[in-house]
């Protein structure tokens, strides 16, 4: 059979160029460059003659782009959080966040908990203080009370003001993700590094500078790091700009790769990166927050993002967001799966020109940024 193809002429790059510095008249091509900052320019012009033959799809472990429907729950009240959780989850969550602003006795964890079959949908907690041993024992404690199969439990556990697990806390974590073996007890945050888009690189950089601070101290204390692998995640904020969104996700998971390998090469990296959509880039009108939010929302989960957290349009008002503004956050990630199909297709960008270019440029900046201070690669 003839390929449609064959039918039309190829066109090289400067052929391209030419037609489009005549359509522009004397206007100078350098005009339609985005200039993300002073030192990262990108042409709107990408071919193939700039790109590699083939880009295969970043896969993973990964075989469709499924991602879970993350919800975040401001706790204040325990019975009102528990029943906020409960509305949400009825509404489709698949991932329920515990903001707790104070570390809560068992007690109180059992009454938030209660009615949350955690076989089903991962749980998480972001923790005001350090003192994360004592939740992570009550939760263990619930849930066999509840008898859920520990091994079935997904979730993470995490705290506020980009707090890290200390050295000596290590092997306690080994202890208790032999019970929980899909809870994440590390994450590397980079939220508190987002300064938009014009920042990115130092972003990233700062981010894995974090996550192989955790791969030294992990291996000074002779613990072998694939156990380490499967139990950290990455937390990450999202701006206005499309494209770069796109390819900042998928920079990440090219450059944790190829840290991890530096460290061993028979290691088996695996990443989870879940997304926030905060308030940051929200303005005072309701309704363009909501079309903001999707458009964010597509690019995280072109991107290749795990879970996604979308923050309700009111948020700025409100920082819990109302009842309403919740679900209707949450119906944002209902139209990506169940209408757009979005969780159909792994790495989506892959093959797109301009995309790969864009993720290639970043992965180098940030590997040269690296590179030139103490983490060697």
């Amino acid at each position: 059979m003839k390929s449609l193809f064959s039918s039309f002429k190829k066109t090289s790059k400067k052929d391209w160029l030419a037609k489009v510095e005549k359509d522009l008249k004397g206007k100078p091509l350098d005009s339609l460059d985005w200039k993300i900052n002073a030192d990262w320019v990108v042409s709107p012009f990408a071919h193939s003659d700039d790109a590699e033959e083939s880009f295969p799809p970043l896969v993973g472990k990964k075989t469709a782009n499924a991602w879970e429907l993350g919800v975040r729950i401001f706790v204040k009240n325990i019975k009102t959080a528990n029943a906020e959780a409960l509305f949400l989850l009825e509404k489709g969550a698949t991932a329920i966040c515990f903001d707790l602003q104070k570390n809560p006795t068992k007690k109180e964890l059992e009454t938030l908990l209660q009615g949350i079959q955690h076989e089903w949908v991962s749980t998480h907690f972001i923790l005001p203080k350090n003192s994360w041993k004592s939740i992570v024992t009550h939760f263990l404690s619930i849930l066999k009370n509840k008898k859920q199969q520990l091994k079935k439990v997904a979730g993470s556990f995490q705290f506020k003001n980009n707090n890290t697990i200390a050295s000596k806390d290590f092997e306690t974590i080994q202890v208790f993700s032999q019970q929980l073996p899909l809870v994440k007890f590390i994450t590397v945050n980079a939220i508190p590094f987002y300064q938009g888009k014009e920042n990115t690189v130092k972003e990233l950089t700062q981010l894995f500078h974090q996550a192989n601070n955790y791969l030294e101290k992990w291996n000074d204390q002779n613990l072998e790091l694939q156990t380490l692998l499967p139990h950290l995640q990455f937390a990450m904020q999202l701006g206005d700009s499309y494209f770069l969104n796109i390819a900042k996700i998928r920079a990440t998971k090219i450059l944790w790769n190829l840290i991890v390998k530096n460290w061993k090469k028979s290691l088996k990296p695996s990443i989870t990166i879940e997304i926030h959509l905060t308030s940051n880039t929200q303005t005072k009108d309701e309704n363009y927050n909501k079309i903001k939010a999707t458009t964010q929302a597509m690019s995280a989960i072109i991107g290749g993002a795990d879970r996604l957290y979308i923050y309700p349009s009111d948020v700025f008002k409100n920082k819990k967001g109302t009842k309403n503004a919740n679900r209707l956050a949450l119906n944002i990630q209902h139209l990506m799966q169940l209408e757009s199909y979005m969780d159909r297709v792994v790495d989506p960008a892959a093959g797109s020109y301009y995309l790969e270019i864009l993720t290639d440029d970043l992965v180098e900046m940030v590997l040269s940024t690296l590179t030139d201070s103490t983490l060697k690669l």
